[in-house]
């Protein structure tokens, strides 16, 4: 009897352990930065949603804050918005919108992106 239940606690055990292997780590969540150029200082913020998890769809949408330097004045802040479907492709953890060629580059952690500038997920 003894012996009949450490293998149901192994059997369990590797049950488990199994099913949290085979789990898909999720790209989506918050990714920010924030930079200053020259001409602006430029907060930026990438929110990436699942769409479809099946077709790998998901659902981008880039809020960028900014302010413009002008002869070493820095402006009032301006907003931008803008919103894209794109699909994952897994083997090179690159998130692909086709219409404008939009490529979006994930570490192979998922903690941070590479999109024009290095992005860290926040959330």
């Amino acid at each position: 009897m003894k012996t009949l239940k450490v293998q149901l606690m192994i059997m369990i055990t590797l049950c488990v352990a199994g099913c949290e292997s085979a789990k898909e780590k999720s790209i989506a969540g918050i990714y920010t930065t924030a930079f200053k150029q020259e001409f602006s200082v430029v907060n930026d913020t990438l929110i990436i949603q699942d769409f479809n998890r099946q077709s790998k769809s998901y659902q981008v949408e880039r809020r960028t804050g900014f302010r413009r330097i002008d002869h070493g004045n820095v402006g009032p802040m301006e907003y931008k918005r803008t919103r894209w479907m794109a699909t994952f492709n897994t083997d090179g953890f690159i998130l692909q919108e086709t219409a404008f060629g939009r490529q979006i580059y994930f570490k192979p952690d998922f903690k941070s992106l590479s999109f024009g500038a290095t992005y860290q997920k926040v959330q």
